[in-house]
């Protein structure tokens, strides 16, 4: 996230979708992240931690509707509330979020953001449904789709067949800057870099302004 204006040097970076999800490979993926001195944190952590003590080793179906069941017994922006509350993410200088699922969540964090002075930048990772699929595939985690139609399935939940409870695809739309995540690992840490210093570089246009 990105500041506002009234205090200095503070910015933040929010990410709209699950930064590393549909990696195929064990990485360090925070790397890159905090070698820029962003702090990582994971919204979407908290709804598979909770669906993993409900239901001990969840689908992805499973999670998707846990998450919707919390969210229609606590709010739409149950998540980001959860995350607020469970972390210092706001007393941080840098953060990166992973995970955001739906536009209400989005829009709690921002208002938060914005009472402490602080404005938000979003970034969406982009990769086609078969090549997510391969990765998934490749880093063999219990609970992931064997098949593909499986996986299309789970995609159209989380692209807003589900309603406003998830909805990837309207966030997308939203996003201040992508990534085409189609190219090897060190490709991906070096757009991811140059992503981070370009949402402090926009930080520095606006307040120029």
């Amino acid at each position: 996230m990105q500041r506002l204006a009234s205090r200095s040097n503070y910015e933040r970076w929010i990410d709209c979708r699950n930064l590393w999800r549909f990696w195929g490979w064990k990485i360090d993926h925070d790397q890159p992240i905090s070698e820029e001195g962003f702090t990582p944190y994971s919204l979407s952590a908290f709804l598979r931690d909770e669906a993993k003590a409900a239901i001990d080793t969840p689908t992805r179906e499973q999670a998707q509707l846990h998450g919707k069941n919390q969210q229609l017994k606590h709010g739409n922006h149950y998540y980001a509330s959860v995350l607020i509350q469970n972390t210092d993410l706001m007393e941080q200088r840098k953060a990166v979020i992973d995970g955001l699922r739906n536009h209400d969540e989005l829009d709690h964090l921002r208002k938060i953001a914005e009472e402490k002075g602080l404005k938000l930048v979003l970034l969406a990772l982009i990769l086609d449904t078969e090549s997510r699929f391969q990765r998934v595939q490749g880093r063999a985690r219990v609970g992931d789709p064997s098949a593909l139609d499986h996986f299309r399935k789970d995609d159209m939940r989380s692209n807003g067949a589900d309603g406003k409870l998830q909805n990837n695809a309207e966030l997308i739309a939203s996003t201040d800057v992508r990534i085409k995540n189609d190219g090897d690992l060190d490709t991906l840490r070096s757009n991811l870099r140059a992503a981070l210093a370009q949402a402090v570089a926009m930080n520095e246009r606006q307040d120029s302004e």
